[in-house]
């Protein structure tokens, strides 16, 4: 002012500055604080908000002003309620829209930048304002150097802007380090919690994300033709365990320690190095890789890491989703493209090899699934967790893991019906379809619902029991044909009275819904297994045996180009799977056969280590790459087709799956489960189980002594397939004698 001359610029009180910064500092931390501490955009909060906000920027400002040292400041009182309104009105507005966006996670780039500019205007326009009404005459008595100077004032602003260039700077770069490390996390097998609440909203942590953890940076594959997907042994084994928690909880500290041991051994490394040739060092000498058994050990301790990171007992995590999300696919760097292209331009991924591994450079994503209830949900809140509707958190979740939004809303909403409706059959009596499609390596689809995987085609024919003769009904039809079944059922309600005449009706009528759900040249194939099997049921008792449902039904083997219905409410998924789903039912004695079995493995895979470190000096590197550990059945890296050995003293636990009944196992093998998925994995003998199957001998993994491998029973899944595959073997005989 005055051509600067230096009596006549304005000097700021050093006190008043400092004061008129940390004010709105203050103020607007207190008032956010007050806004978080509900979910809910509540109008009535947003504009005791706003009105703390607009009142930090007034203050902020006649603060300031009350800290000009050489003049006397005088106010317009229309200029001041004018400025007052201008901050409060305009910040209420930006923080209500910003918040009310925020809640619905559909604050993009573009809005919050608007919310800022708005919020900027009020502060702006509330001081400009305010200038126009003030009034400054000079004071010829301020004392000389009694406030702070233009130029003092010019270095303070740049030192404040200069700090907060650094600190937007750092954001910027913390930020771009969220992203790479969530691209890079796209690109591993990750374990993810998806819980709903009664409102189908989806929990996500504060930065908008699942809450998840990493299982590996990629299963590692031992032969060409094995891929970690659904039909995967390890996958059914993982399903299983999620579902009874309650059965490896306790063998979860000892996998955390095996884990950390081996890494702080540089297990890892050598491992990486080895994978190309499956071997690794174990104490100084090679051993055969049993990554399966180490996948299974990540996931519980990733599944432990995600209860502690949810506040949840693992019990209550949720259970293991039936499908597998491949992550990665778009953004892809240019050269892992091309990559790709070539590898999916190669011959070897000819019908005649089987399907090639498709997501290549991909990562997986697994997800254990529940609902909570309202308790669940407020406490998870009052944690830090958000509930986000799909619609809103689905693109900023899409663009985390690299897949399309579409794929993601897809996977999101059948997980969200999936987890709102029964996955069981009603109580009483069902006619269903069970058809079989033939994959390479050995390997079998079933028909199964789409969204309950766990289900076969059928339609209830009625709710009670099935009597005598309604059994021996039942028993005409046995390996007739659908259309066979109609003309013959036809030709009996003629001149069928009173309930016969009323139980055919509802035969010949449920069968004809079951044909008109498939929609599907397939089932008029299929022929009609006249033996009922008892399986379970929706029931509302909590005892131990709960009601069953029977089912009846036709059955068929489809050929392998048989695509699913397009009606799109059946689909053909993996026949492993399916079988692992019909042990998982509440209260299923199979729970506690699991459980045994787990320790039981475990306890082998540890002596098993114990007798490397013991024999390594006194022993070959030939025979120490004979140890290995054993695998449940559904679970076993390394299958066969061969008969066991003939037991001796000393029972053999090898990977073999046999057609047979293995008692020390404690379960049942099939051979229909397939070939070999991975190198065929040597045997061990394990000491501590004797001919009975009771364990002598107690393992680091916590077996206990003197426990009994209980014996799991076969599902009518395993029954039919078996008549199905001996049907089958009799008309190949037949048509090579002939």
């Amino acid at each position: 002012m005055l051509d600067g001359q230096h009596h006549i610029q304005i000097q700021y009180s050093a006190g008043y500055t400092a004061g008129s910064f940390f004010l709105p500092i203050c103020v607007v931390c207190i008032a956010f604080y007050l806004l978080s501490l509900s979910e809910k955009v509540n109008i009535i909060r947003i504009a005791v908000v706003g009105f703390l906000t607009g009142a930090a920027v007034c203050g902020m400002h006649y603060l300031g002003q009350g800290g000009i040292a050489n003049y006397y400041v005088s106010y317009e009182w229309p200029y001041v309620v004018g400025s007052a309104f201008i901050a409060v009105a305009a910040a209420t507005v930006a923080l209500g829209v910003f918040f009310y966006l925020k809640h619905n996670w559909a604050y993009n780039w573009w809005k919050r930048g608007l919310c800022a500019a708005l919020l900027a205007a009020s502060v702006s326009g509330m001081h400009w304002v305010a200038t126009m009404g003030t009034v400054y005459r000079h004071r010829s008595e301020a004392r000389k150097g009694g406030g702070l100077g233009r130029q003092d004032t010019v270095v303070i602003v740049l030192c404040l802007a200069l700090g907060c260039c650094v600190a937007l700077v750092t954001l910027a770069v913390i930020g771009q380090r969220m992203r790479a490390r969530s691209a890079e996390r796209a690109q591993q097998v990750v374990l993810a919690s998806v819980i709903f609440d009664k409102e189908a909203k989806l929990l996500v942590t504060p930065e908008g994300r699942l809450p998840s953890r990493k299982i590996a940076k990629t299963y590692l594959e031992q032969t060409y033709d094995e891929f970690f997907d659904m039909d995967h042994p390890v996958f059914a084994w993982l399903y299983r365990a999620s579902y009874h928690w309650a059965g490896v909880v306790d063998l979860i500290p000892k996998m955390k320690a095996h884990t950390r041991t081996t890494r702080e051994a540089k297990f890892s490394r050598q491992w990486m190095d080895d994978a190309t040739s499956g071997r690794t060092a174990v104490n100084g000498e090679e051993d055969q890789v049993d990554f399966g058994t180490t996948f299974k050990e990540l996931f519980c301790v990733a599944a432990s890491e995600l209860a502690e990171l949810t506040q949840e007992p693992l019990e209550n995590l949720g259970v293991l989703f039936e499908s597998i999300m491949y992550t990665g696919t778009v953004n892809r760097p240019r050269k892992k493209r091309l990559f790709s292209k070539a590898l999916d331009n190669n011959s070897l991924g000819n019908a005649e090899q089987g399907p090639t591994d498709s997501s290549f450079g991909r990562g997986q994503l697994l997800f254990l699934v529940r609902q909570a209830s309202k308790q669940e949900a407020m406490r998870l809140q009052a944690a830090g967790f958000n509930f986000a509707a799909l619609s809103n958190i689905v693109p900023s979740l899409a663009n985390s893991m690299e897949v399309s939004p579409r794929e993601l809303s897809g996977q999101l909403h059948q997980i969200q019906r999936n987890l709102s409706s029964e996955s069981m059959l009603e109580p009483g009596v069902h006619i269903a379809c069970y058809a079989l499609r033939p994959r390479f390596h050995g390997r079998w689809d079933v028909l199964v619902n789409k969204e309950h995987k766990s289900l076969l085609p059928a339609v209830r024919l009625t709710q009670n029991n099935l009597s005598s003769w309604q059994m021996d009904v039942i028993q005409k039809l046995d390996n007739l044909t659908v259309s066979e079944c109609y003309l013959y059922l036809q030709a009996w309600i003629s001149h069928a009275e009173g309930e016969e005449g009323l139980f055919l009706s509802k035969m010949d009528g449920a069968i004809s819904s079951l044909a008109g759900q498939i929609d599907h040249p397939l089932f008029q194939d299929a022929r009609f297994l006249a033996r009922p099997f008892s399986i379970p049921c929706q029931s509302s008792d909590s005892s131990r045996d709960g009601p069953k449902a029977t089912m009846i039904m036709f059955r068929v083997i489809a050929d392998t180009h048989y695509s699913i219905p397009p009606n799109g409410r059946f689909e053909f998924g993996s026949f492993r799977l399916f079988r692992a789903q019909q042990h998982v039912y509440a209260r299923s004695p199979d729970h506690e056969a699991f459980a045994r079995q787990a320790h039981m493995d475990f306890a082998a895979l540890s002596e098993a280590k114990a007798t490397s470190s013991i024999t390594s000096g006194r022993s070959s590197p030939r025979r120490l790459s004979s140890v290995a550990p054993a695998s449940p059945i559904g679970s076993t890296v390394g299958q066969s087709e061969q008969e066991p050995p003939a037991r001796s003293s000393q029972t053999t636990v090898s990977d073999a799956h046999p057609p047979s009944t293995n008692a020390s196992r404690g379960h049942k093998t099939h051979a229909y489960l397939g070939g070999s998925n991975v190198r065929r994995g040597p045997s061990v003998d394990v000491n501590e189980v004797s001919e009975t199957g009771r364990i002598v001998k107690s393992g680091p993994y916590g077996a206990h002594r003197n426990s009994v491998a209980l014996a799991e029973t076969d599902t009518f899944a395993d029954e039919v397939m078996l008549l199905m595959m001996e049907e089958r073997r009799q008309k190949s005989v037949k048509a090579l004698s002939s």
